[in-house]
């Protein structure tokens, strides 16, 4: 059952990275893609000032990352295979991004970072609070 949510959050993320309006796609529902098998070079990583940054998008990226990782790890269940899957991910999707008219993005390319990062971090502290508890319950 694990795998089913994780391979259905991957069509989400898909859809979602991947449609044309992503503000559409959120909040009516629609979806449409246009596939441009040569995008320009523009649309790779420009460099703007952050305030120009769509914070929806943003929150979008991070939001969509984290319950990515998260539901990798449930697979996995080990942290460093999930962190390079998801950043792997993560630098793929963004890669992919032109030829669907969307823009590879360093801004969307952070945001997903944080996700990632967030929640292997609390995994991160949740496996060495087991480990304390295990070693405090030895020494009673």
């Amino acid at each position: 059952m694990k795998q089913l949510g994780l391979k259905l959050w991957v069509i989400v993320m898909c859809v979602g990275l991947f449609t044309n309006n992503v503000a559409a796609f959120f909040l009516e529902g629609s979806i449409s893609f246009h596939i441009d098998p040569n995008p320009s070079a523009d649309f790779y990583f420009p460099v703007y000032p952050l305030m120009e940054a769509s914070a929806f998008e943003l929150a979008g990226h991070a939001l969509m990352f984290a319950a990515f990782t998260f539901l990798l790890y449930k697979n996995i269940s080990r942290l460093t295979l999930t962190f390079g899957i998801s950043i792997l991910y993560a630098i793929i999707t963004e890669l992919l991004q032109p030829f669907f008219g969307r823009g590879a993005d360093w801004y969307d390319l952070a945001a997903d970072f944080i996700g990632i990062s967030g929640v292997l971090f609390f995994f991160l502290i949740e496996k060495n609070m087991a480990g304390v508890q295990k070693d405090t319950s030895k020494t009673h």
